[in-house]
């Protein structure tokens, strides 16, 4: 069976919410404490102001990644003319398959193909095998965009290269 990406269906939502926070749990990027995770889980909600695309193989969702159109409450650093990318997860037990760049190319071609600029994302220094990825498919890093919340600090890539 092949991983298929696409939009997130109502029935997919409760799974991927706790897919979302179980994955950033088990990569020791928040405490079990953290209001963050609430966010995370929250997938009705991102499906609801912004894009959720999926991977599925079957009926197993694997991963999932939220794409916000400008102008989103999920577009926390995009300029009027760009989309930002949000929450990549992948299911630790499906890691390694390819499933988060097919998500990320899907996520950035739709973006793109709504009319942005450019698509943007911001990371954890901590994420670097996220990092790699974004470098092997050809994202930019752009340090003057770089940014802090809640004591987080935050690297910015882009589609664009810097300036």
């Amino acid at each position: 069976m092949s991983v298929v990406v696409r939009p997130a269906l109502p029935d997919d939502l409760g799974r991927v919410g706790a897919l979302t926070a179980h994955a950033y749990l088990a990569d020791d990027l928040l405490a079990h404490d953290d209001d963050y995770l609430h966010e995370l889980r929250d997938a009705a909600r991102r499906a609801d102001e912004a894009t959720v695309l999926v991977a599925v193989e079957g009926d197993h969702v694997l991963g999932s990644i939220t794409l916000a159109a400008p102008g989103s409450p999920f577009a926390e650093i995009a300029a009027p003319d760009e989309w930002e990318l949000r929450m990549l997860a992948v299911d630790p037990a499906a890691r390694g398959r390819g499933v988060g760049e097919l998500l990320l190319r899907a996520a950035i071609e739709s973006g793109l193909a709504d009319g942005a600029s450019a698509v943007i994302l911001s990371t954890l220094p901590a994420m670097a095998a996220a990092q790699r990825m974004y470098a092997r498919i050809g994202l930019h890093r752009v340090p003057s965009r770089d940014w802090s919340v809640e004591g987080y600090s935050m690297l910015v890539y882009s589609t664009a290269p810097p300036p």
